[in-house]
């Protein structure tokens, strides 16, 4: 099924998707994955679900960070959590920022397929996200993510999704 999640255009195989997360679990610490669930929107839920993606399974990490006071800083605790999930398809598009980096031969030495379009992005859209109810999602290769033989080429069958949230507590 295609999706558009500007800039990035996917086709994603839900029924794949829901089978990968039948057979695999990526979480580290499933506790971890629970607290983030409970903590998700309906939109959110909604999102993971629309694309076959088991949320209880995904890579996901949470962190406390302890931040001393300093002239630059004041004292206090920052939170981060990260999301790594994976989803059986093909990027059809992807930001002009992406095609330099997986064209750069020394870091990720893949050839692109030509049918890959590219989006060039504006100065206000450099580094774009896309936007899941307030967590902003990046779409890339596995690569960099995940070290297992099988993503060690452009048409892998995987897409990746990443979310970052950092806040201060």
């Amino acid at each position: 099924m295609l999706f558009n999640f500007y800039p990035w255009e996917i086709d994603i195989d839900i029924e794949a998707t829901k089978d990968l997360y039948m057979k695999r679990n990526y979480a580290k610490d499933s506790q971890v994955n629970k607290n983030i669930f409970n903590t998700m929107s309906e939109k959110q839920k909604a999102f993971f679900a629309s694309i076959g993606v088991d949320i209880l399974k995904v890579k996901a990490q949470e962190k406390v960070y302890d931040i001393d006071d300093d002239d630059e800083l004041s004292e206090g605790k920052i939170y981060s959590m990260s999301l790594d999930f994976l989803m059986c398809g093909s990027l059809l598009s992807i930001p002009d920022y992406q095609e330099k980096i997986y064209s750069d031969e020394e870091i990720f030495g893949m050839n692109l397929p030509d049918s890959l379009k590219v989006i060039k992005m504006s100065e206000e859209e450099k580094l774009p996200i896309y936007d899941i109810d307030g967590w902003g999602c990046v779409f890339k290769h596995p690569f960099f993510r995940f070290e297992e033989e099988e993503f060690r080429k452009w048409d892998c069958g995987y897409i990746l999704g990443t979310i970052l949230l950092i806040k201060d507590l």
